[in-house]
This record gives structure tokens, C-alpha cells and sequence, in this order.
């Protein structure tokens, strides 16, 4: 590990050696230079000798840097990466935006017959489950009562998956092949359904003689779930599933107990969009519209036109998803990868007329350097975190936090973090503790890095911004968050 430098303002000494770390400290204040000595010392924790770790806190009302790491140095940040993500879609589209889906046709209606294809297209709505509406389908019942009022009784076409608005990349660049099949590594695109996962309760039997249930929250034909689970009397529930690349034959495994209280996997969906227009037909049927034709995806047509650019659709229903502000609250507290892949690629469809990474990237590049951020000087890979290419400073990460805090949207953005002791995937940190309810914080975790960047308030009533990144971290994460929970503590107390 390298060594470190102590700029002592209080005394006037400087202690230096060739390194680029170092910590600031207010001159004539003592509590503070024994806070920071604190600091120091918990990030020097042997338990880290192997590790880097890079550090960033300001304060937000002085200016004053208070203490850094290696600050300027790139780091995988894991979900910080949804930082840079979510303050892009909030300053690009504003709170109020809405995403769109809508249902069209070229057909005439005669007889109660639509004769032609059903078309559906978005631009990314994510919000077709069931944290926002009663049921995911919920949608796909309205326009089926839609079409009824329409006079429709049957379609004579197929109803067809228009995902074009966004590029064929339903992966992120980077992600690692062994997690696909569970739901924080969903497939995006845009045509999305209960996050392009299934939400299955797994319901124990009372004796060995009896059956597992696997009830999933969006029954369909689409996919298929396999019981493979072994009936125990006695031991611990171990569960798990297991899908292949490109597959929709869902196997579950392991061990469960008799009597167990249900158990809840929720396994990723090959081909969102596929599996969107694929229920959207089962919808129909159920709901007595018959379809006479197939559920595809428009790639499989020739010279397919975008619907949008098709002057010659008429519009038979449409829906207007929550506002991005809803949206960007359920990303960032739950750190949900599907919409930080999402939202890029609507930035670039909205600005440019198609949804891909390498189009968001370079706007993302320029749309910082207000906020004091040089182009070029960091890797936006993906959009979530998941990808081992994207590197990113903390004081890089620094810059875009206080950026958003002097912003318009201060309060939205603010709103939108995981808040210690209280919420998402900080509701079970510093719980009784000075930080708990003060600290809010993006937390970050892929195989050996961890981060956590954020505000804090000081019990003094000072605002603070920090970022904190190690990576080579092989330890258990409980170690990590002893390190930056008790720094944030300490912040907390001054």
C-alpha cells in the first residue's frame, strides 16, 4: 500500500513523501484534525493491505476538501455507475417526462375483424409491473378493452413487437456470463414486462409425499419451470434456478423443507420483447379477442420501418408511463440495473433517433463539464455498474453529486438516494447509529469492488458530499462497510 501525506494546516508543518495521496485538514479546529487522524486510520485497516482505495469528502457549504485518497485515480464503481446515469436522465428529460407506449394498426376495422398486424412500440417503459400498477399486465387489460370499444372482436394479423427504438445490444458490455439468469442482470430493450423477469413463489408441501408449487406471477406459455427441488424433512432451504443462454426453460433445484414458508425466485425471460407481445396475445385471448395470427419480433421482418416513421399506422390505444422522478427513485434505491440500462438509451433515442450506449456515452461525456468533469477522463461502458469496463474517479463522482445538489433538481435528485437506516439498499446500515437518517448514499457491489458515494449532514448542520471506492477487495463485504459506515459516522458527529 502506498504511504500517505499528512498536510497539518494547524500547526503550519508539512510531513510529505512521494505519493498521490493525502489529507486535508481545517486549520485550529481540533476535533476535526482528530476526526480526520480517525479517518485516516480506518482506511489504513490492515484488513485492506491489498486493496486501493479511493476517497473524496467536501464540504458542500465551505468548499473545503476535507479529506481525499487517491482521488483522482480510476476505479470500477460498480453501481455508483448509476450516478452519472440517473443525473443524466434527470437534467436531460426532467422529472415530469413520461415514457410512451402505444398500440397501432394500419387495418381497418369490418365486422368486428381487425384486418391486419397489431403493432405495439415504446421507447423503454420499464413500469409495466407491479410496484406501479395492480397487476403487470394491468396495461395490456386496458387495451383490451380498448380494442373492444373499437368494435374489435378479432384480429386477423399478428401482433407484432416494434422494439426498434432502441439497437439490438440486450446485454451490457462486460457483464459477466454465470449471474444472466437472475433478475438484477435482466435482458433490456424497449419493450419491457415485469423487468423482463418472472416473479415465481416457490410453496413448500406439508409432507414428503406432497408437491412443490411454483407459482409464477405472470403465468404464460412463453416460458417453462421446471421442479427439479428435492423434499426434505428436516435441514436448511437451499434453492436456486438455472436457465440457459437463450433458453426459457427455467429449472429449479436444491433442497426444501416440508412446511417452509413460500420462498420467492425471480428468474430473467429470454427476448423481452418476445415475451411482451407474446402476453399481450394471451391477454387478447383471455379477455375474448380472438388473434389468428403469431407474436413477433419485428426484426424477423423484412425492411421493417420503425413505427413512429410510418405515417400510415393509426394509433387504437397508448399508455404514459409515471414521471422519471418515480422512476429514478426505484433505480437508485433498489439499484435496479434493467432501468440504468434503460435510461441512456432513451436519452439517445430522444436526442438522436436511436437508443445505444455509444451514442449516450458521448453525450454524457460533454453534458458534465459544466460540472467541472473533462471529457475523456473516464469510462461509461454501461449504464449500471454490472461491467467490469467502466472506471470512474471519486472525485470525478464528486463533482457530478455536488453538480446536482446546486441544481434545480436538488430536491428530486436528493429524494431519489437510499438513506441510511431507513431505505433501499441502505435500510439495514447504521441503523441506531449518529449516521442513521443523515447519510444518503448509492452503494455499489460487483466481485471485488465495492462503493458507496452520496451527502451526508453533520450534526452541526454542515453539508457533505463524498465518494468511497476500493477495489482488490477480497474480503467479506461486512468488512467494507465497517470502514466507510464508521467514517460516515464520524462525518455525522462533527
Amino acid at each position: 500500500m502506498k504511504r500517505w501525506i499528512v498536510i497539518l494546516l494547524v500547526t503550519g508543518l508539512f510531513f510529505s513523501c512521494a505519493t498521490s495521496t493525502q489529507s486535508i485538514r481545517k486549520k485550529g479546529d481540533a476535533d476535526f484534525n482528530r476526526t480526520m487522524k480517525s479517518i485516516d486510520a480506518l482506511v489504513r485497516d490492515e484488513v485492506f493491505a491489498h486493496a486501493h482505495w479511493g476517497i473524496m469528502i467536501k464540504s458542500l457549504d465551505s468548499g473545503d476538501i476535507w479529506y481525499t485518497r487517491n482521488e483522482k485515480r480510476l476505479f470500477m464503481p460498480a453501481s455508483n455507475n448509476k450516478i452519472p446515469t440517473a443525473a443524466a436522465a434527470l437534467q436531460m428529460l426532467g422529472p415530469e417526462f413520461r415514457f410512451t407506449t402505444e398500440l397501432l394498426s394500419k387495418g381497418s376495422v369490418s365486422k368486428g375483424t381487425l384486418n391486419g398486424d397489431l403493432v405495439v412500440w415504446s421507447n423503454g417503459d420499464p413500469t409495466l409491473y407491479e410496484r406501479y400498477i395492480e397487476d403487470s399486465r394491468a396495461v395490456f387489460y386496458q387495451w383490451a378493452e380498448a380494442l373492444k370499444a373499437q368494435g374489435i372482436r378479432s384480429i386477423n394479423g399478428n401482433i407484432i413487437a416494434d422494439d426498434n427504438a432502441f439497437d439490438e445490444d440486450y446485454l451490457g458490455s462486460g457483464w459477466a456470463w454465470d449471474y444472466l439468469q437472475v433478475w438484477y442482470a435482466a435482458q433490456f430493450g424497449a419493450l419491457q414486462l415485469n423487468e423482463n423477469y418472472v416473479d415465481v413463489k416457490i410453496v413448500a408441501p406439508a409432507t414428503k409425499e406432497g408437491k412443490i408449487q411454483l407459482i409464477p406471477n405472470i403465468p404464460s406459455s412463453y416460458y417453462r419451470l421446471i421442479d427439479e427441488i428435492e423434499i426434505v424433512d428436516q435441514g436448511r432451504n437451499s434453492v436456486w434456478m438455472e436457465r440457459d443462454f437463450f433458453s426459457n426453460e427455467i429449472i429449479f433445484k436444491g433442497r426444501l423443507q416440508t412446511g417452509s414458508d413460500t420462498l420467492e425466485l425471480s428468474p430473467t425471460i429470454h427476448n423481452p420483447s418476445l415475451f411482451y407481445v407474446h402476453v399481450l396475445k394471451e391477454v387478447l385471448t383471455e379477455q375474448g379477442i380472438q388473434v389468428l395470427g403469431d407474436a413477433l419480433d419485428c426484426d424477423d421482418i423484412p425492411a421493417w420501418v420503425h413505427a413512429p416513421g410510418d405515417k400510415g399506422y393509426r394509433v387504437l390505444a397508448n399508455y404514459a408511463s409515471v414521471p422519471l422522478s418515480e422512476v429514478l427513485t426505484r433505480l437508485m434505491k433498489r439499484s435496479q440495473n434493467m432501468y440504468a440500462e434503460t435510461l441512456p438509451r432513451l436519452i439517445a433515442w430522444q436526442e438522436k433517433g436511436k437508443g445505444s450506449i455509444s451514442l449516450a456515452r458521448g453525450m454524457l461525456d460533454s453534458l458534465f463539464v459544466p460540472f467541472g468533469v473533462e471529457p475523456a477522463s473516464w469510462v461509461y461502458a454501461d449504464g449500471s455498474g454490472l461491467s467490469r469496463y467502466d472506471y470512474i474517479s471519486p472525485e470525478i463522482l464528486v463533482r457530478i453529486l455536488e453538480g446536482m445538489y446546486r441544481s434545480e433538481y436538488k430536491d428530486i435528485w436528493m429524494s431519489t438516494f437510499p438513506v441510511a437506516g431507513v431505505d433501499g439498499t441502505l435500510r439495514n446500515r447504521m441503523k441506531g447509529s449518529p449516521a442513521e437518517g443523515k447519510a444518503l448514499g448509492k452503494t455499489g457491489t460487483i466481485a471485488n469492488v465495492r462503493g458507496l458515494s452520496g451527502y451526508i449532514r453533520t450534526v452541526s448542520g454542515e453539508n457533505v458530499v463524498y465518494s468511497f471506492l476500493v477495489n482488490g477487495h477480497i474480503v467479506s463485504g461486512a468488512e467494507n462497510e465497517r470502514i466507510t459506515d464508521s467514517i460516515l459516522n464520524l462525518i455525522a458527529d462533527l
